[in-house]
């Protein structure tokens, strides 16, 4: 397996994972539930360990697509700007949830600080990662783009095929 494939395996993993895992952390809150927010917090630590990964093997799949035929060059850095993002966000989320599941060992609750802000991150995370996936998806896959329209601030010229 190289890290291209890597990399496109991988990175379904935060985009998908994020938001499951912030409805789990919501449930968990709304039922009062210790055990489902504290393993919230072990999910998001989880995703923050494997979005490592993901961000670290975007190079070589860049290096190794980027002169392919059908390649929207012009929306690599776009996807690269918005992957830095997100994958900080991540990062911030697994710190979160260690110090979560720090101050909650034994039988204490979770701090209400910390899930507030372990929800507030983890929709900020997913508003990242949604144009994260999109611009990414769309680097390769000349069959998603839309026919003709400007990808905000990328002109039709740019992109392949046009």
């Amino acid at each position: 397996m190289s890290l291209v494939h890597l990399h496109l395996l991988l990175n379904h993993l935060p985009i998908i994972g994020v938001p499951l895992i912030a409805a789990l952390l919501l449930y968990g809150i709304i039922r009062r539930q210790r055990d489902v927010q504290r393993a919230a917090l072990v999910g998001f630590l989880a995703l923050a360990v494997l979005t490592v990964p993901v961000y670290l093997t975007g190079e070589p799949a860049q290096e190794a697509v980027e002169h392919a035929p059908g390649v929207a060059t012009a929306l690599i850095g776009r996807h690269e700007d918005f992957a830095t993002v997100a994958m900080w966000l991540t990062a911030g989320l697994g710190v979160l949830a260690a110090l979560g599941l720090f101050l909650s060992r034994g039988d204490r609750p979770v701090p209400r600080l910390v899930l507030g802000g372990g929800v507030a991150l983890s929709l900020l995370t997913v508003g990242v990662l949604i144009p994260t996936g999109y611009y990414g998806g769309q680097i390769r896959h000349e069959e998603i783009r839309t026919a003709g329209a400007p990808i905000r601030g990328i002109e039709v010229e740019e992109l392949p095929g046009r």
